[in-house]
């Protein structure tokens, strides 16, 4: 869908700004120069730059504060380092407590990937172990 450009990308050369939903979901601004060239950003990005006429330093992103990537008010965006971003989406996640296979230990696993991984293992170390064993089945 095309919505109206802000004057701060106006003046940057743009001419249109198109905004699309990936299948996250999560939103992404498509910007057309003058010469149709095309260049992606998030929207939330579009949206706080736009807001504040700045840009975000090489290396920091603009994050949700409430986890919804969708919910794309000003007052529920910030500027946060990469790094950060990665540590706080992380423990964001539901865990669940797994026994490894090969060695036993105990070890906490993301509950999303038990459906591609059912009876994953505590490392890659035991995890190549757990690929050499021969199992009952033919």
């Amino acid at each position: 869908m095309i919505v109206e450009l802000s004057d701060y990308y106006k003046r940057k050369g743009f001419k249109k700004v198109y905004v699309v939903t990936t299948r996250e979901p999560r939103r992404v601004a498509i910007l057309v120069d003058q010469n149709n060239k095309r260049t992606s950003i998030s929207y939330a990005k579009y949206l706080y730059t736009s807001h504040y006429e700045c840009e975000i330093a090489e290396g920091d992103q603009v994050d949700h504060i409430n986890g919804n990537k969708l919910d794309d008010r000003i007052e529920n965006l910030q500027v946060i380092s990469k790094k950060y971003n990665i540590q706080k989406d992380h423990a964001r996640k539901k865990m669940v407590l797994r026994t490894c296979p090969v060695c036993g230990t105990e070890f906490l696993f993301a509950q999303k990937d038990l459906s591609t991984h059912p009876n994953p293992c505590c490392s890659r170390r035991c995890g190549g172990i757990k690929s050499h064993q021969k199992t009952d089945n033919p």
